[in-house]
């Protein structure tokens, strides 16, 4: 089985209206429930992963499949008090909108005993969450295609690219990194947008892609042949055939954080507990690192040698880049406002 984000979201990209749910109905079911994307990541998580979790438990599980935003908007709309299920898995953009709502629970050892064995960039912010899902964001380029492959960001804007790079939308998380990163970089630091915004311009026009599903295909078809990308896509285009090969930023690649959270006033939150300790064993994050090349954030876990060319390992996964998304989501709507307008 092999995961790449352009398998759940070819499936899921219209499922997002179906995480509205009956609130009630979730809090007192009978059933362990926890979220989950849908295409692969559903039918792998529900064949694979939970049925061992439910036997650990004893419980029969459902999952409740969908996009971000759409549960945000529920855990919103339900309040503090009210959590749906006891655990929540969301990219950590989104955990930051509600970290500091009241929603979640402190996470130490003593309750999820497997965050003793995380490396330290995985026990996130005010410890509300901990990232079970790491998937690596790298260079990709067409060896056919390019006579000297890119060492890092910064050499994006090297004429011999010009023309040949496909980059994402502002809205994706990865496209934020790398305005953050470029502010950073040629600016001031990483609230300078208007520098940032201003040297993406440099690079225009170019393919700018909702996620890295729609830039696959770009690339395999050679209309670019330089684009930031995970490392699923990458292993999905070798399989095909398609020359490519792919470079970790000299300056640190960026990483997509999949943080696990427990509703502190859920009646079953040691439930939640169990699950993320589940989640963060040297087992599933090994089934994981095999089947969908997540980066494992256990540093327990021994990758096989047919993974050690992927940049999984603890030591590579620990130096990536990082960004506080409380901060970042403050920049957000000037940078979105200002990129749309100049781009």
């Amino acid at each position: 089985m092999n995961f790449t984000r352009r398998s759940f979201l070819q499936t899921s990209a219209g499922l997002a209206g179906l995480a509205a749910f009956d609130l009630p109905a979730f809090a007192q079911s009978d059933k362990f429930i926890v979220n989950m994307f849908g295409g692969r990541w559903e039918d792998d998580w529900r064949k694979f992963v939970m049925p061992k979790f439910a036997k650990q438990i004893g419980k029969p599980f459902d999952l409740d499949i969908g996009l971000g935003m759409g549960w945000i908007s529920n855990f919103r709309a339900a309040g503090p008090d009210r959590p749906p299920f006891p655990a929540v898995m969301l990219n950590e953009k989104y955990t930051a909108m509600i970290r500091n709502d009241g929603f979640f629970e402190e996470l130490t050892p003593a309750l999820v005993p497997n965050m003793a064995d995380l490396i330290e960039p995985a026990i996130l912010k005010g410890k509300t969450a901990v990232t079970g899902m790491l998937a690596p964001l790298v260079l990709a380029y067409r060896k056919d295609m390019v006579d000297r492959p890119p060492k890092g960001w910064a050499d994006l804007w090297d004429a011999r690219f010009r023309g040949k790079l496909g980059l994402y939308k502002i809205t994706n998380s990865a496209a934020t990194m790398m305005a953050l990163w470029a502010g950073e970089h040629f600016g001031s630091g990483r609230s300078d947008v208007a520098t940032a915004v201003a040297k993406f311009k440099e690079l225009a026009p170019f393919p700018q892609i909702g996620y890295s599903a729609q830039l696959t295909p770009l690339m395999t078809q050679g209309q670019i042949a330089v684009a930031p990308i995970d490392i699923g896509e990458v292993k999905a285009m070798q399989e095909q055939g398609i020359p490519v090969d792919y470079v970790v930023p000299a300056e640190g690649m960026f990483v997509f954080d999949h943080s696990f959270s427990v509703f502190k006033s859920h009646p079953n939150k040691k439930l939640g507990e169990d699950y993320i300790n589940f989640v963060l064993s040297p087992e599933i994050q090994l089934w994981m690192a095999e089947n969908w090349l997540i980066a494992p954030t256990n540093k327990t876990v021994k990758l096989p040698a047919s993974l050690q060319k992927w940049p999984l390992q603890a030591d590579v996964v620990s130096k990536a880049i990082r960004f506080d998304w409380d901060e970042t989501l403050a920049l957000i709507p000037k940078l979105n406002d200002l990129w749309d307008r100049t781009i």
